[in-house]
């Protein structure tokens, strides 16, 4: 009788523990019975790797049929831990450390007519799916949101009077775009604030190097709760995600 009340207690306590990382840790593989996997709309993917140093990868199908399409490694990536004995959370890496994707360059130069500024903006490739937004001043008058990546602007309707040199200009992109069929992402992407002399620089050639399909397709998770579903078995999105 002693052993038997013993065994049951064990079991209790075990059961009501919170289970480790290094217990939890692997590939997990997207149960699915989709040929094309690859081309869903929201869940491309094919694994969710919990990496024992606390790290997560969600990887995406990989396209195994020709014409092979630009695609992505990963949908995301970031922080995970256990924080119930039957529930991991996950955190993607943009709410906890600076990205480095987010590096800009800007060319100032002095050509053309003195009375405009005029606005260059350069992606890696032709996918920018995006509005560029433009704000002067803080000073949401003379704000404008554009899909065209070169623009001219009259000076006299969207900067300081011309005594005035220095004008801050705002930068962002802004990827809700109506009728535009996007990714589970970002929207609002902040580029720069800068102050700049537009009397000696009236020429800006903005140049995005890292702002490729996959920053702007990379998918956000902020304490996503994800729960564990029996042995070896992940419960996520409504699907079963099997080690």
């Amino acid at each position: 009788m002693f052993v038997v009340a013993f065994q049951l207690i064990s079991c209790i306590s075990t059961k009501g523990q919170k289970m480790k990382i290094e217990d939890l840790s692997g590939i997990y593989i997207l149960e699915t019975s989709s040929k094309y996997q690859a081309l869903s709309d929201d869940k491309n993917y094919s694994s969710l790797d919990l990496h024992k140093n606390g790290t997560y990868t969600l990887n995406k199908a990989e396209i195994s049929f020709t014409p092979v399409i630009e695609q992505c490694d990963y949908a995301s990536k970031g922080k995970w831990s256990v924080i119930a004995d039957n529930v991991i959370e996950i955190t993607s890496e943009d709410y906890y450390t600076e990205q480095k994707r987010y590096e800009y360059n800007i060319k100032k130069e002095n050509k053309l007519s003195q009375d405009s500024l005029y606005i260059q903006v350069v992606f890696p490739t032709d996918f920018h799916p995006v509005k560029l937004d433009f704000t002067f001043n803080h000073n949401n008058s003379k704000s404008i949101t554009t899909d065209k990546t070169y623009i001219v602007l009259p000076k006299s309707k969207h900067l300081w009077d011309r005594k005035t040199a220095t004008n801050q200009i705002n930068f962002s992109l802004n990827a809700d775009v109506s009728g535009t069929e996007l990714y589970k992402s970002r929207i609002l992407f902040k580029i720069f604030e800068e102050h700049i002399d537009t009397e000696k620089f009236n020429f800006l050639t903005i140049s995005l190097p890292n702002f490729d399909r996959c920053f702007f397709e990379f998918e956000p998770y902020y304490q996503e709760l994800i729960y564990i579903k029996g042995r070896n078995q992940l419960l996520w999105q409504g699907e079963i995600w099997k080690q």
